[in-house]
């Protein structure tokens, strides 16, 4: 929560800050002019698992008690190429590369010792994406210019052990579909335009690898919940 306020807090200072630019001279004024662009970003990524268990879970499976995940910060990488559809719409294509590392922890009874215990099952996941995103941009205030974005994205996980055969390893698939919401502002400076984003994004497909391990067994779905802070040059 204290990370959330702290990014909110910078983007808020950026408004006000933007309205004290207003009577500045702008710099590379015909910038959102361009038809078509390119750039790239560099980010921290929280990429987080969401796990929806059996209806009944202590009575349908017993000995499984409860399901818990944990994320660690990740890096991603993208490239940017931008076609402008209008004076305040573009649509953009940022392929890039992202790792991050999930862990999951299942609460159950262990079926050899009868003691409840916490068993791990870490995640590494080494992700192509393929997001594509329609951006609406408000009015330029001096050299800010706050933005939105949305659309779709593809994730292909070049690390997915959807296809290993272990008991001990935790499977998830390794094509994914996901929904991006995002918000960012634009600051121009005289040779380039620097944008700090914020992009929320949610996994539409379940991840979920149906095996017959006792802990997939207690799990109806596992969804990709992910907090991504991007920085884009263009």
């Amino acid at each position: 929560m204290i990370k959330k306020i702290w990014i909110l807090s910078i983007f808020i200072a950026l408004g006000l800050s933007a309205q004290a630019q207003s009577g500045r001279l702008k710099n590379n004024p015909r910038y959102d002019r361009k038809p078509l662009d390119f750039g790239f970003s560099i980010g921290l990524n929280y990429i987080d698992l969401r796990t929806r268990t059996l209806p009944n879970l202590s009575t349908e499976l017993p000995g499984y008690y409860r399901v818990y995940s944990e994320t660690s910060p990740g890096y991603s990488i993208r490239i940017i190429s931008k076609l402008r559809l209008g004076d305040h719409w573009d649509l953009r294509f940022s392929p890039g590369y992202a790792f991050t590392v999930r862990t999951l922890r299942f609460d159950i009874l262990n079926q050899f010792t009868l003691q409840r215990e916490l068993v791990e099952r870490q995640i590494e996941s080494s992700f192509l994406e393929f997001p594509l995103y329609l951006k609406f941009r408000a009015d330029r205030i001096g050299n800010y210019r706050m933005y939105l974005l949305a659309g779709p994205k593809y994730n292909l996980d070049l690390a997915s052990d959807e296809d290993v055969e272990d008991d001990r390893v935790f499977k998830l698939k390794a094509n994914e579909i996901n929904y991006d919401l995002g918000i960012g502002v634009d600051i121009y400076f005289e040779f380039f335009k620097f944008s700090p984003q914020i992009i929320y994004s949610f996994g539409i497909t379940n991840q979920r690898v149906a095996d017959d391990t006792f802990l997939a067994q207690g799990l109806q779905g596992v969804y990709t919940r992910a907090l991504l802070i991007n920085f884009t040059f263009e």
